[in-house]
């Protein structure tokens, strides 16, 4: 059963995607979401082995949860007023709002305990994904019409107590990342063909974590997660012509820390943080085998970025929680190199849900997260005496991301 719906997950998630800071993705479970993805101390469930894989030894059984996200990203875009200075967008409109392209991102766990210090989970759910869309003749068209990164984690998981208060867990990082990318060129002699490329790889990383329990109402935890890198041979086309596209990108590794308390019986807050060393991708370059393009440049030189948030979970009753959360996600894009693949600046976002429990043995979660973007500014990125000839400066704003969860978790035995 496990190995159905693991396959129908990832079956599903291949055309999902979703928007998010940097890239990263972080709606990991509805539950999760519902606390602002603050969820390193989740309680009888085992999707703690995307967020703190360690604490799957406080499970007492095995337990499997299942859900999925639905991720619709909204932002619009001013233009400076174009001239004849932009001729390749003179008399285009200069306010644009992206397309209508919404995101499902499906999630399944299962964990139990296997001897009396040990336990073992496995893990799918979505760590990267960015999907935007806008209109074929938009001013930022040799900047990208379509940006597409779809990426999904299998991660099987082993977890052990070290003493009564210290846990450790380790567990693999199977990484799929599938890209689709599309946008015009400017090519001398030629009519600025539409540029796609479509491809995908598969590698390994690993993750550890570390959790220590000061005392049974206080834990802290560490949670390591290590760079993937990815080689790509794509298929590309230009215009008519078609070709393959080759790239390498590092995918970040990322450390994430965790304070969690229980007030009483009823209440519990977590505070985390997690810094993503978004260095890494510092480009995203593309060879073609032949063609009118043989390389396409894409320096990114992005920065390490820290995510901070705080979370709240109270029981109202024996069958109802009420769930809350707010994060701030610093953005990694520098100014120099902001463009519109990823139009968003420093985030804030806030998050309500609930649980209902319709018996002692499973749990529904709902969620549902607003996601504010700050407003970035963009300038043209064509290249030597092209440049500026699409636009002199755009204003990006009223970023908007809606957020929906369910969720469904179950003690088996």
């Amino acid at each position: 059963m496990i190995a159905a719906l693991m396959l129908t997950l990832l079956a599903l998630s291949i055309s999902a995607a979703a928007f998010a800071e940097g890239f990263g993705v972080y709606e990991w479970s509805a539950a999760g979401t519902a606390m602002g993805d603050n969820y390193m101390f989740g309680e009888n469930d085992p999707a703690v082995l995307a967020y703190n894989p360690a604490q799957i030894t406080k499970l007492n059984g095995s337990y499997l949860s299942i859900g999925t996200a639905w991720v619709n990203p909204a932002t619009s875009v001013t233009f400076d007023k174009f001239t004849a200075r932009q001729p390749l967008n003179y008399g285009n409109s200069n306010e644009w709002d992206n397309s209508y392209s919404p995101a499902i991102i499906p999630y399944m766990y299962y964990a139990q305990k296997a001897g009396k210090n040990s336990w073992w989970g496995v893990a799918f759910f979505a760590r990267y994904g960015n999907q935007i869309e806008y209109d074929d003749l938009w001013p930022g068209r040799f900047d990208t019409v379509y940006t597409g990164v779809k990426g999904v984690t299998l991660q099987p998981t082993y977890a052990f107590k070290i003493n009564d208060k210290l846990s450790a867990a380790v567990g693999l990082d199977i990484n799929y990342i599938q890209l689709r990318m599309k946008k015009d060129a400017p090519i001398q002699d030629l009519a600025f063909p539409r540029v796609d490329i479509d491809g995908d790889s598969v590698n390994i990383g690993w993750v550890a974590s570390l959790m220590y329990d000061f005392t049974p109402q206080t834990s802290a935890a560490v949670v390591y997660r290590a760079r993937v890198k990815h080689t790509m041979d794509a298929d590309a086309s230009i215009g008519s012509f078609n070709t393959e596209a080759h790239g390498t990108v590092t995918l970040p590794d990322s450390l994430s820390i965790g304070l969690g308390h229980k007030f009483n019986d009823r209440t519990r807050m977590e505070l985390n943080a997690t810094w993503t060393n978004w260095k890494t991708y510092n480009a995203l370059n593309l060879t073609f085998d032949n063609g009118p393009i043989s390389v396409s440049p894409n320096p990114k030189d992005w920065s390490a970025a820290w995510r901070i948030g705080i979370g709240i979970e109270h029981k109202l009753s024996q069958k109802w929680s009420i769930l809350g959360g707010y994060v701030y996600d610093e953005s990694p894009v520098p100014d120099q190199y902001m463009d519109f693949t990823v139009p968003t600046g420093d985030r804030h976002r806030g998050s309500i849900g609930f649980k209902y429990r319709p018996n002692e043995t499973s749990e529904l979660s709902f969620a549902y997260t607003a996601i504010w973007a700050g407003n970035r500014d963009v300038q043209s990125h064509l290249p030597g005496e092209a440049k500026g000839m699409d636009f002199s400066s755009a204003h990006i704003h009223d970023g908007l991301t809606q957020v929906l969860s369910i969720g469904y978790t179950v003690k088996l035995k």
